[in-house]
């Protein structure tokens, strides 16, 4: 992609500085230099050589500021001397007594008129140097061969080489571009990059949106199924190695179970605040953090997802203290009395990075799936998740790469659906191809600060 972006950016730029540059025109005069000479053989080729190293001098004349201020005062120009003299162009051809002026303006006849102008003081300014007695004819006199004629057309290069040039430019550009970013960015891009870093197994690669997505949910609720021992009453965690929450895989997950005909519970444990609960446009009071807070029984506090055989125990409204409660014995009670109504039961977390509670929380679990977005996360942020998961001897059986179609954003997801489900009712299908990123907004649980609901 970025080679082809500087491909096609690079011809564009260059036609667009091009057309931004102001129109010019050149209008060209050839001069002769001649000598006052013998008519001798000798006296002519002596006459010749003389007129050639005269034609070097003609140049800097020229060019002169005297031959400048001449024809400003017989033009009345608007213009000054050096402006003139940027204008004016002097050549010769070598070993010859040939001179060459083109002049250039911003308008054909402006052209011809400053070239006769200019050819026209300068013979007068040869014949005033180049005569020695006031009676006598100069020793060299200058005659106009070719005249100088209104320009047809606008000087600058053409449309076609500008194109070519920009293709080159932009191709190779475009190549160092990509090898400097192929070197530098760290991010993880494919499954396979993900397999080389991780240390535990790939249990599914689910890109959202795509036909293939929920065959991959499945398989992954298989393997859980097969590493749980397909008993009733699991606990699994869902959290994410990268820097933002998934709460959609969360969802599928939860989907797939219920179509098997599972009763599944989902607990928010995300203090973020972008859990299931703000996906989904649930609201509920009690929620989690009132249940960690007081004895209320977990059953009074669900929420029945539009889903059948899903229900959701919402977040509630989080403190400072809801992140140090996940640790609990009260959270285990919680755990203790879902897991005998219902056959899953489903934690979402804040992503590890951002939010300790995951590391509470697992310790209550039976599995830990880490949820890895890629294309957004880089190898450095996974490392350092797996050993802060390693540090604090969780049990994660395995990874989830979930790849994201770049052209939505998970913020509007996330609006549309708290409006819907205010306005009407729960969502009745959760459609993955419509998640792809949000902006986060700052992690609850520290110290003095409380949470977002």
């Amino acid at each position: 992609m970025i080679i082809v972006a500087c491909t096609l950016l690079c011809p564009l730029a260059i036609l667009g500085y091009s057309a931004s540059q102001p129109t010019t025109y050149q209008s060209s005069s050839r001069l002769y230099v001649t000598m006052a000479t013998g008519t001798s053989v000798n006296d002519v080729y002596q006459g010749g050589l003389a007129a050639q190293q005269r034609v070097t001098s003609y140049v800097n004349l020229v060019n002169s500021s005297n031959v400048a201020q001449r024809v400003i005062d017989a033009l009345s120009l608007p213009l000054t001397v050096g402006e003139l003299q940027s204008k004016i162009h002097a050549s010769f051809p070598p070993a010859t007594a040939l001179l060459d002026i083109t002049v250039t303006d911003s308008s054909a006849e402006g052209a011809k008129m400053l070239t006769d102008a200019v050819v026209a003081e300068l013979r007068t300014l040869v014949g005033q140097l180049e005569t020695i007695q006031a009676d006598a004819a100069p020793a060299a006199r200058v005659s106009v061969v070719d005249p100088a004629a209104v320009p047809t057309t606008a000087t600058g290069p053409s449309t076609t080489r500008l194109l070519a040039l920009g293709l080159l430019a932009g191709l190779a550009l475009g190549c160092v571009a990509a090898l400097v970013r192929d070197r530098t960015d760290r991010r993880l891009r494919t499954s396979n990059q993900l397999e080389d870093v991780v240390t535990v197994p790939v249990l599914a690669i689910v890109d959202v949106g795509e036909p293939g997505a929920n065959g991959e949910v499945r398989r992954l609720r298989a393997r859980l199924s097969r590493a749980m021992g397909g008993i009733r009453g699991t606990t699994t965690m869902l959290t994410s190695l990268s820097a933002r929450s998934q709460p959609d895989i969360t969802v599928d997950l939860s989907k797939s179970f219920a179509d098997a005909g599972r009763q599944v519970v989902v607990i928010d444990a995300d203090t973020s605040g972008h859990g299931i609960s703000k996906y989904s446009g649930l609201e509920a009071d009690p929620g989690l953090a009132e249940l960690l807070r007081t004895t209320l029984p977990p059953i009074e506090a669900l929420s029945t997802y539009s889903i059948p055989g899903i229900s959701v125990l919402c977040l509630g409204s989080v403190d400072e203290q809801t992140c140090d409660l996940l640790a609990s014995d009260r959270f285990a009670e919680i755990l203790g009395i879902l897991r005998a109504k219902f056959d899953h039961v489903i934690i979402d977390t804040a992503p590890i990075a951002t939010a300790a509670g995951a590391l509470s929380v697992s310790a209550f679990c039976d599995a830990t799936v880490a949820v890895v977005e890629l294309g957004n996360t880089t190898s450095p942020e996974v490392l350092g998740a797996l050993s802060t998961f390693e540090q604090g001897g969780s049990g994660l059986i395995g990874v989830v790469a979930v790849s994201r179609r770049p052209s939505r954003s998970f913020s509007k997801v996330f609006h549309r659906s708290e409006s819907r489900h205010r306005a009407a009712h729960v969502i009745a299908d959760i459609n993955a191809d419509s998640v792809v990123t949000y902006d986060r907004e700052p992690a609850p649980c520290s110290p003095g600060e409380p949470a977002n609901r």
